[in-house]
């Protein structure tokens, strides 16, 4: 199977992932692939075209001989995070003290 992948993959960069079973890497490599390829038909031409087509080649070749698998996801335990979560872990670290906050001294203001 990692054989035909392969060879799929020299023609067509992304199908040869997807016929591995990464969809979202093949589907990404594809479309990055495409867009290599008109971007080095476009005003950009092979500055930018080229090196991401041929980018986006070599990552869908050693994605598809990888020896990464498919798993399923629940298998391993997933944390739930928010996107603020990471203002959480602060308050945990052991080196982090919580401090009372200081008054903040007022000026003598009498006449």
């Amino acid at each position: 199977m990692k054989a035909l992948a392969i060879i799929v993959n020299i023609f067509v960069p992304g199908s040869g992932t997807i016929i591995v079973g990464k969809l979202g890497q093949g589907a990404a490599q594809f479309l990055l692939f495409a867009l290599g390829i008109v971007l080095t038909f476009a005003v950009a031409g092979p500055i930018v075209g080229v090196p991401l087509a041929v980018a986006a080649w070599v990552w869908a070749l050693d994605s598809a001989a990888g020896d990464e698998t498919v798993t399923s996801r629940s298998k391993a335990p997933r944390q739930t995070e928010n996107a603020l979560s990471f203002l959480d872990r602060r308050d945990r670290h052991p080196s982090v003290v919580r401090q009372s906050p200081r008054p903040i001294p007022q000026a003598d203001r009498s006449p």
